[in-house]
């Protein structure tokens, strides 16, 4: 249930997940805080001088105000749209009361300046086509009804103005899509380089070739099942679900390798390969948010695990995900001191240990989502719901 809820609360409030949106996104937030103080001074201002509020300050605040915030989530587009269109309205509407009420309507048509030039930084350049013409349609109206005789010149310099600011958007998004792509095969590098470093680990135990890559895409989707969809965060996920054994290419063969059980000595110099990862990794700037997996993945729900005892929620989420993964594919597949299980046996296993060595929400997404991988039956998952 609470998984649902975060779904949910993500469609509504969750941040843009591309770099382009992203940087959209941050644009449009700045804007719009320095457009709330700039607002927000002037109705000091006014407040100070004229001993009342100014009703135009105060609706432009709200305004403002509700574009901020909707340009934190997802939807920044809409704040920023909002905002274009209710502030160039509000410009207007200023623009024509101080007109016929003998006042200059300059300073009031000068704000349908600002979205004019704020849009190409905010939009896309198809989008900009339309933001940038509203301020050009509020402006066509006033002059044709205050001012028809002018109407020609001016309108002339605001399309000149719209085309403009048309083709910075152009130029803008075109530098944003060369950012992304350069981030992308930046990241594709760190892929490759990683997965190389847990195939020399798995070089040494033939036994468990594959599985870093196997638990690493699985985890991944567990991970968006669970609402985690920041593209940042699922890929240190993923860093993290590779390099989880990375500490044992310290740990001597006749350790690593021995057929039979290991004796308390051996296990507990075994288990500090956790904090052989963490004291390696933590040196390397991009890896520093992929630590939780490698340092807490043999931490267990109920306070049991190593090496620090944690228990619950103390554990990182990242971890607990994984340490369902990890022992879900340790258990169905060969190892050098036992036989790969049955999916049936496995599955059973992992129902027993909710609550105990996993996280019990966690189980029911591991377990919904092998069932969508077709890595279990519909039999097999209602088996394990009611156990």
């Amino acid at each position: 249930m609470s998984y649902s809820f975060s779904k949910l609360s993500f469609f509504a409030f969750g941040k843009p997940i591309t770099l382009q949106e992203q940087r959209r996104a941050d644009i449009t937030a700045s804007i719009l805080l320095i457009i709330f103080i700039a607002n927000l001074t002037g109705a000091f201002i006014v407040r100070y001088s004229f001993g009342k509020w100014g009703t135009f300050d105060l609706i432009g605040l709200i305004i403002t105000f509700f574009a901020m915030v909707i340009s934190r989530t997802r939807y920044y587009s809409i704040g920023a749209f909002t905002f274009i269109l209710l502030s160039s309205f509000l410009a207007y509407f200023a623009a024509v009361t101080h007109s016929t009420s003998g006042d200059n309507a300059s300073p009031w048509l000068s704000w349908l300046v600002l979205p004019l030039l704020a849009s190409p930084l905010i939009f896309s350049w198809k989008k900009t086509i339309f933001a940038s013409f509203i301020p050009s349609i509020f402006m066509l109206i006033f002059i044709l009804r205050e001012n028809p005789a002018n109407w020609g010149g001016l309108m002339s310099i605001l399309l000149i103005g719209g085309f403009i600011s048309v083709a910075i958007a152009y130029s803008y998004q075109k530098d944003l899509l060369l950012i992304s792509n350069q981030n992308e095969q930046l990241a594709q590098t760190y892929d490759e380089t990683l997965l190389g470093w847990a195939k020399v680990l798995e070089m040494r135990n033939k036994d468990t070739q594959g599985h870093s890559e196997r638990v690493a895409n699985l985890t991944v989707k567990i991970a968006k099942a669970m609402g985690i969809q920041d593209k940042k965060e699922l890929q240190f996920i993923r860093y993290g679900s590779l390099l989880h054994d990375i500490g044992k290419l310290v740990i001597s063969d006749s350790i690593l390798l021995k057929p039979s059980a290991l004796t308390p000595e051996e296990r507990k110099i075994m288990q500090q390969h956790t904090e052989y990862a963490y004291d390696w990794l933590k040196e390397i700037d991009f890896l520093k948010l992929s630590l939780d997996i490698p340092r807490y993945h043999h931490e267990r729900w109920d306070g049991s695990g190593y090496n620090f005892g944690l228990k619950a929620e103390q554990i990182p989420l990242h971890a607990r995900i994984f340490a369902i993964v990890d022992c879900w594919d340790s258990l169905v597949n060969e190892r050098v001191y036992r036989s790969a299980w049955s999916y049936e046996k496995a599955i059973s296993y992992i129902t027993e240990q909710k609550g105990k060595e996993f996280d019990p929400q966690i189980v029911e997404v591991f377990f919904q989502v092998i069932k969508n991988e077709n890595l279990i039956s519909a039999n097999e998952s209602s088996s394990s719901s009611s156990a």
